[in-house]
């Protein structure tokens, strides 16, 4: 397995020191699955700012919230009974629901609290475990439904910074027989690498990351926690793998269980850390034959400049689909380890 890194190396004369020729240090990343390449840039980006959050949450209330327990039983759509008898699906605080603005054919959203505003600190593992035990029950009826659901996704927007149009928490679930195209790359990767060494690439990946020790973070339960080689965001990815768990369907209640106890650490740094925003988003294959074990990756997300609310995607992932981060993932891996301690 190749952790393959391109060094890079500017020089120019800087002003900051009186012209003197200075040397920067960058580097190019080759993901060990697919080979797509991200880049390194570790400038200093300053401490993080706090965030008026509490401003947000009162812009987000103007006109109401259709997640929240006044609204959300009158104005969200229900499942046809072949779905779901009572409509929707519940547990806990978690409802889901057909989504009105459909991704696919079978496309719902799932609420993730009774609480409007939550910061990351305020989520218990509870909240996550529901979550994904009402969105699997969903993708399980959909199933018995059509006899097939292709691939189960999971996707979450976490704050205005990660691209959420609501405040409230909310994941976008969808059975599709559409992966995406990142999905779909590692599939094919996996599924070459499966031929070629006769071995699943997850499995190898984390023999690998807990020999190398400088990207992962520990396991909860049967899950496995590292940071990626290869980060999709300017200032990092948490990735989570779930071995031998090949389809969205192969999650049961033990691994929802790890999970949500793993989600809740990173969290936790998050606010530590003034990390306000994240994204989420579970890649599963179709079946075993895709040699994908289940994985999912929350992704911070935040802004290059605050003070004029500037996106943290610009030309060269928006355009020329290279991640490019300012955080060395060992240096992530770090800072997040104790979390995963005991």
């Amino acid at each position: 397995m190749r952790f393959a890194r391109i060094p890079r190396m500017t020089r120019f004369l800087d002003p900051r020191q009186n012209y003197a020729e200075t040397t920067i240090e960058s580097e190019i990343r080759l993901d060990p699955l697919t080979g797509f390449s991200g880049r390194i840039a570790h400038f200093g980006s300053g401490a993080r700012p706090e965030v008026d959050v509490e401003s947000l949450n009162q812009a987000s209330l103007t006109h109401g919230c259709p997640f929240c327990p006044d609204l959300v039983e009158q104005v969200t759509p229900k499942f046809p009974p072949a779905i779901a008898a009572d409509g929707r699906f519940r547990r806990g605080e978690a409802l889901v629901f057909p989504n009105l603005s459909p991704y696919d054919a079978h496309s719902a959203v799932t609420v993730i609290s009774r609480s409007h505003l939550m910061r990351p600190g305020d989520f218990a593992a509870k909240h996550w475990e529901d979550a994904l035990a009402a969105s699997v029950e969903y993708f399980g009826a959909v199933n018995r439904a059509e006899h097939h659901i292709g691939y189960g996704l999971i996707a979450g927007n976490y704050m205005p910074m990660a691209g959420a149009s609501l405040l409230h928490p909310h994941l976008q679930i969808y059975a599709t027989d559409r992966p995406g195209n990142w999905l779909q790359g590692q599939i094919d990767a996996a599924r070459q690498y499966y031929q070629t060494e006769g071995r699943i690439f997850w499995q190898d990946l984390i023999v690998e990351e807990k020999s190398q020790g400088q990207r992962y973070l520990g396991a909860t339960g049967a899950v496995e926690w590292l940071v990626p080689f290869v980060p999709l965001s300017f200032i990092g990815d948490i990735e989570a793998v779930f071995p031998h768990r090949y389809s969205i369907l192969d999650l049961n209640a033990e691994d929802r269980h790890d999970f949500a106890r793993g989600l809740a650490q990173v969290l936790r740094y998050m606010s530590e850390n003034r990390l306000y925003s994240f994204n989420i988003g579970f890649y599963p294959g179709e079946s075993e034959q895709d040699r994908t074990w289940v994985h999912t990756r929350i992704s911070f997300r935040g802004s290059f400049n605050p003070a004029l609310n500037s996106a943290d995607i610009s030309a060269i992932r928006q355009l020329y689909d290279e991640p490019f981060t300012i955080v060395y993932p060992e240096e992530l891996a770090q800072e997040l380890r104790p979390y995963f301690a005991g």
